[in-house]
């Protein structure tokens, strides 16, 4: 009866390992090359046939259907250039500059990837709708408070909550050098300009 008894308790916390262990792979993407650079990450193989088991499930669950990285490159961050999380409470200025693609797109998320409600219903800046000054550099403002020219609204109940947010740069019909030396490129640098 004990050996039927340490067997079945044996099988049970097995079960319960491989269980915690899949949950995680599936919602943090083991399995997953992730590079960064100055706070945006990369997954770097998310469309690769070869991909884990895990990564599929993470990719399946994450919504995401991404296209080869010799067509795209797909950032994103959930920090501010310094490395502190991003808060809804907080004001932000994202600065940058026009990439070596054929088309870029900027967008503001929920911590989940969807998009992150707002009255103003913008939710994104690309390379032919965003305001530049006059030499060439663009500015655009995050925040719950309206901002003139190019801003990306955090609604007041997620500035309220404090709630956490992230942001998302595509890059499309890009060249072969930016996949091979993605930690070198210059991407936008995300400022954090205070907190309520």
């Amino acid at each position: 009866m004990k050996l039927f008894l340490g067997i079945m308790v044996a099988i049970l916390v097995g079960l319960l390992i491989g269980i915690i262990t899949a949950f995680q792979a599936i919602s943090t993407g083991w399995g997953v090359d992730v590079q960064q650079n100055n706070g945006w990450r990369i997954h770097k193989n998310l469309a690769d046939p070869q991909l884990s088991v895990y990564a599929k499930a993470y990719l399946v669950n994450s919504g995401h259907l991404p296209l080869p990285q010799d067509q795209a490159l797909y950032f994103f961050t959930y920090v501010d250039s310094d490395g502190q999380a991003l808060e809804a409470n907080c004001q932000y200025t994202l600065e940058g500059d026009d990439m070596d693609a054929f088309w870029w797109s900027v967008s503001l998320h929920n911590v989940d990837f969807k998009q992150f409600e707002n009255s103003s219903r913008r939710y994104s800046f690309n390379m032919s709708n965003i305001i530049r000054k006059s030499d060439g550099r663009y500015d655009i403002a995050i925040s719950a408070a309206v901002k003139q020219g190019n801003w990306l609204p955090l609604n007041q109940t997620a500035a309220q909550d404090n709630a956490r947010f992230m942001m998302s740069l595509r890059l499309y019909g890009i060249d072969k050098k930016m996949i091979e030396d993605i930690e070198q490129l210059t991407l936008p640098i995300l400022v954090n300009r205070g907190c309520i």
